[in-house]
């Protein structure tokens, strides 16, 4: 029997039922330990959505906008079998096109464990020597960075108001940068605080002014408007900021054991659109996206900054068809192990939102181990034992069931709270060991047998948490109406991350125990970035003295006592006491004595006192050093 389906000035279209649905074809394996990795049955998660995407609210049945026409009824006339023989076109069917998936690979299942060697441990090359904090600090914010970041905030001033006077230089960017890291560590309600009288924080006080401060947190900027048109790339807004870090931290040697996960940049405004995320597990729930690739210690070698379906064509790494061919998930993953720069066997870490079977044939091919969490719907028809029937009351803690397909994937279903499965190809079940876990019934915690891979994956999963925790004890607390500034000081803070990891990884292979905390490591960059700098605001007279000149030496008077500095000034460490050359020469404060004077021509930029400095004498020190 057909159906003919009746419209209004339109042919009649002849449809039988073998066309809508087609011939069903029945596979049955000849062994049950065979298996399609592909579930037909199951939605495909690997494919995440883009978040991105807004459902049309119209309603396709309707022509027109409006949901008050009437829609277009289809009226359906029952026709007999010999109706077939009818005159007609041809019964053909229309469909919308898509890419086709591949077929499904066929796995064979059997219970065997992995027998893989474990990985080297990591060898850090011990320097000749340890590095200042700045210079650590300075191997990602380059001289190349401050350089980039002034001519883009230059050139959007100039955009804004032809007209402009301002213009600013790299080391008042220096000193705008030393300014927030400080304000990570001494953190104020308001930025006003650090001028203000009643609490006013001379370590920022004296590097700038307020009013200049203000101003160029206004118009920092890091990419040229001029050239947004014609991108599809979201973060066009500082994407050459994080193109010059990531290719910093990618050049720095890396762990055989990484993890991937995802970072959260902490962001609540509503400038930013639907670049807003939310994760509900993260610190931060609601902000900016990024995924991340780490090593063991927290040090992230590579960023990823989710913006939806351009997000891959944005990083800039290129994919090849087989990338292209796998889930979105799977994508990010490949992407960011192709920019490993280890050349041996590694591992990678991840949770279930990035593992599927197709993601851990292309790493092995790669000679890349994984290990990770799956969810049920990403391991195919493996033939373990149900969650249905592992969530029993009958089955005790620590019940565990594996199986390994023929080329070298073992998937492990483990019950601890809760089930857990978990896709490998690095490590085993074997050696077993044991994990103490409270009971309810007895009152006390009981040991737990746990598989040696959910060990491994405990303890090498949590580089990028570490890093998230480090970022979060000192954040930078800037906070401005443009979206992409929360972006810049995440920047900030895991450049002297990444930083104090590298200078502690040193330390130990020169065995320094006594290294500085991250705290202190963030004080030290800031002394010497606000130290090396111009001072951009009026100093004043009675902290900063200004350098002094043969004109600012008083003029000495026969008769009169000598000029000498008070000892706040004279014993005050944090003053730059430094000799100036004079074209005077008159006595020296510290050696002359009645019928013994000595003069010199060189005078103390602070005190403006003359003293000697040679080879038979150094009064310059011993001035300085004197007991009060």
């Amino acid at each position: 029997m057909t159906s003919r389906i009746l419209q209004a000035d339109e042919d009649v279209v002849w449809l039988t039922a073998r066309l809508f649905y087609g011939k069903r074809d029945t596979i049955v394996p000849i062994d049950p330990a065979i298996s399609d990795d592909d579930d037909s049955s199951e939605e495909e998660e690997n494919d995440v959505a883009d978040p991105d995407f807004l459902p049309s609210t119209q309603n396709l049945d309707i022509d027109g906008p409006s949901a008050k026409r009437q829609r277009k009824q289809l009226a359906v006339e029952v026709l007999e079998d010999e109706d077939l023989d009818a005159p007609g076109p041809a019964p053909t069917a229309k469909r919308p096109t898509s890419k086709k998936k591949p077929a499904a690979r066929r796995t064979l299942w059997r219970k065997v464990d992995l027998d893989n060697p474990p990985l080297p441990e990591y060898q850090h090359i011990p320097p000749d020597f340890i590095q200042s904090p700045f210079d650590y600090f300075r191997r990602y914010f380059s001289d190349e960075v401050i350089s980039h970041i002034t001519y883009q905030t230059n050139l959007y001033a100039t955009q804004m108001d032809i007209n402009t006077t301002f213009a600013t230089t790299e080391d008042e960017i220096m000193n705008f940068v030393a300014i927030l890291m400080y304000m990570g560590i001494a953190e104020l309600p308001a930025v006003e605080d650090y001028w203000a009288l009643e609490t006013r924080v001379s370590q920022v006080a004296n590097v700038m002014s307020s009013k200049r401060f203000k101003l160029l947190k206004r118009v920092v900027h890091f990419n040229n408007n001029a050239q947004i048109l014609g991108t599809n790339d979201r973060f066009f807004k500082v994407r050459p900021l994080f193109n010059y870090l990531v290719t910093a931290f990618r050049g720095e040697p890396e762990t055989p054991k990484q993890s991937v996960d995802e970072v959260m940049v902490g962001y609540k405004g509503k400038t930013a659109g639907n670049l807003k995320q939310y994760i509900k597990c993260k610190p931060d729930k609601w902000g900016f996206k990024l995924f991340a690739r780490a090593s063991q210690d927290g040090f992230i070698h590579d960023l990823i900054l989710y913006q939806g379906q351009t997000t891959l064509e944005a990083h800039g790494v290129p994919r090849t068809p087989e990338q292209q061919q796998m889930g979105v998930t799977s994508q990010t993953v490949s992407v960011l192990a192709s920019t490993m720069s280890s050349s041996g066997p590694k591992t990678i870490f991840a949770d279930n939102y990035f593992s599927g079977l197709d993601l851990v044939r292309y790493l092995k091919s790669k000679n890349c181990r994984y290990t990770g969490t799956a969810r049920d719907n990403r391991i195919g028809n493996a033939p373990l034992r149900s969650m249905k029937d592992m969530m029993k009351k009958a089955v005790p803690r620590g019940a565990c069931d594996y199986t390994s397909s023929d080329d070298g994937i073992l998937l492990v279903r483990w019950k601890d709270n809760k089930i857990v499965t978990l896709m490998s190809t690095d490590m085993g079940v074997e050696p077993w060991s044991t994990v103490n876990r409270y009971c309810s019934d007895t009152k006390r915690k009981e040991q737990v047998r746990c598989p040696y891979l959910i060990k491994s994956y405990n303890a090498n999963m949590g580089g990028i948490d570490k890093n998230d925790m480090l970022v979060h004890l000192y954040r930078t607390p800037l906070r401005a109406k443009r979206w992409y500034m929360r972006l810049f000081a995440y920047a900030i803070d895991v450049s002297l991350t990444n930083a104090w990891i590298m200078y502690r990884r040193d330390s130990k292979a020169l065995n320094v125990n006594d290294g500085l905390s991250l705290k202190h490591f963030r004080i030290e960059v800031f002394k010497t970035a606000s130290s090396s700098t111009s001072m951009t605001s009026r100093p004043r007279r009675s902290l900063t003295p200004l350098p002094c000149s043969s004109a600012d030496v008083p003029t000495p008077i026969r008769g009169h006592r000598s000029h000498a500095p008070h000892y706040s000034v004279r014993f005050d460490v944090s003053l730059f006491h430094a000799p100036v050359y004079s074209s005077s020469r008159q006595t020296c404060k510290q050696c002359s004595r009645k019928g013994n004077i000595m003069r010199s021509n060189l005078v103390c930029r602070v005190c403006q006192l003359h003293l000697c400095l040679n080879a038979e004498r150094n009064c310059f020190v011993r001035y300085h050093e004197a007991v009060a």
